[in-house]
């Protein structure tokens, strides 16, 4: 048997005969954060996805563990501190990496809401480990659900996604023998504006600027019912995407823009903010693999960027004026490219954090710079191509754990020519019917109806 065909803790045994681990690579500000956030909470995210055709147990499991020999294929750890992680395999430690199947005949969307609910609050273990747990949900023989649940300070959505398609890919009969993408070297090295000597004082100014805005921010009630948790919308709703266009383009701005509008709208409208002009921060991501020198399309890790968007409560404006508002001071921000710096904006809140105690982190960090929530918007419509046009992926959503900084999440997932609307909160800090309001608003947003609701 070849190397390439043994399982792949095997394979890594055999390349790692004397048990030896690779060598302490540094961590982005972006994961050395989210690590610290862990503290008070797992923080991990999942990916949902609907497959269509000849699938068993056993074929899933072995497309599972290829994708994985490919991306990922060895048990990770963080040092002491949390500034480092290497990769490898003791031996006589680890296992196989964590596969649960079940079979479900009604109502699906029950099994994995107690899955994603059980999981974005479980902590993954300390030391070597496997950063993913994966749960395989049989409806029929030929229709599954896979749920990929994920440490999120390891790796970011596109990382997963790309590990999905692999394991599609393995599930059609494809062998994987592009090379493996590997981890992004640190942001610092490949990203074009961390080279600028004017971009370190424009961070200083950032993070300044960002604490002072936060000061003045909308941050949730604090609730205190019972102990915290994260709570998935997993009764997501499912968009048109022709209906989702036409609104965008209605407005003259991106779908982007739109799902922002739409969710600082709605936060002003459920009563959740005070009468005084606040700031509602909403805070997205930025994928930055096309922007890297050289780029990283398939890279793991976090390769994100990312930026606060701040606006005032106003009364009396227009949905449609609100709208054309976020689109510049989106499109202010990205001609600025301060977006690339949000991992340089991180890593000097992480040596702040480090010089605090765990009660002035548990209070201070909300408090200095609260979001209000936090908006991702990913079309996959060319990303799986092949497997949508084979009528093999069905259906995808995402749900991402929040921390303590941010309030709630909501997801925007493009697939096919559905969007889906997804959401996760901090119980303690929202009521289900609070959610469903804003998931019913932003939705009515979405598709067009600008006027009073």
């Amino acid at each position: 048997m070849s190397l390439a065909e043994l399982p792949v803790l095997e394979r890594a045994r055999a390349v790692y005969a004397d048990g030896s681990l690779l060598e302490w690579r540094p961590l982005n500000g972006l994961q050395r954060m989210m690590l610290r956030w862990e503290q008070f909470c797992p923080l991990n995210a999942a990916h949902v996805l609907t497959l269509s055709g000849s699938v068993t147990a056993s074929s899933l499991g072995d497309a599972v563990r290829a994708a994985l020999g490919r991306h990922f294929p060895l048990l990770a750890e963080v040092c002491t501190g949390g500034n480092r992680m290497r990769c490898g395999v003791r031996l006589g430690q680890g296992g196989d990496v964590e596969l649960t199947v079940s079979s479900v005949h009604r109502q699906p969307e029950l099994a994995i809401a107690g899955v994603l609910d059980r999981e974005l609050n479980r902590y993954f273990p300390g030391g070597l480990h496997w950063p993913f747990r994966f749960h395989a949900i049989c409806e029929t023989a030929d229709r599954w659900h896979l749920v990929v649940v994920y440490r999120h300070a390891f790796m970011d959505s596109r990382g997963i996604s790309a590990l999905c398609r692999s394991v599609l890919r393995v599930l059609r009969g494809f062998e994987l023998t592009e090379p493996a993408p590997g981890f992004a070297p640190d942001l610092s090295l490949i990203v074009p504006a961390f080279s600028d000597s004017a971009a370190a004082r424009h961070s200083v100014v950032s993070v300044s600027r960002e604490i002072f805005h936060g000061l003045g921010s909308w941050r949730a009630q604090q609730r205190f019912a019972g102990p915290d948790r994260c709570v998935t919308g997993v009764e997501s709703e499912s968009l048109s995407l022709s209906g989702v266009l036409q609104s965008a383009r209605s407005l003259g701005v991106t779908v982007q823009d739109l799902l922002l509008a739409a969710m600082h709208d709605s936060l002003s409208q459920m009563s959740l903010v005070t009468g005084r002009r606040q700031r509602i921060g909403l805070y997205t991501p930025v994928d930055l693999r096309q922007e890297t020198v050289p780029p990283v399309p398939e890279a793991s890790g976090q390769v994100l960027g990312g930026y606060t968007l701040r606006l005032p409560r106003e009364r009396g404006g227009s949905f449609a004026d609100l709208a054309k508002r976020v689109s510049r001071e989106s499109q202010a921000i990205k001609r600025s490219g301060h977006y690339r710096l949000y991992e340089r904006h991180l890593s000097f809140m992480t040596a702040v954090w480090d010089r605090l105690s765990h009660r002035a982190n548990e209070v201070a960090g909300p408090f200095l710079a609260p979001v209000a929530a936090l908006a991702s918007n990913v079309n996959l419509n060319v990303f799986f191509e092949d497997e949508l046009q084979s009528g093999q992926l069905l259906d995808y959503s995402r749900y991402t754990g929040t921390g303590i900084m941010t309030s709630m999440m909501v997801g925007l997932t493009t697939c096919g020519a559905n969007c889906r609307i997804s959401t996760t909160h901090h119980s303690t800090l929202f009521a289900e019917s609070e959610i469903r309001e804003l998931r019913r608003r932003v939705c009515c947003r979405l598709l067009g109806e600008f006027q009073q609701l």
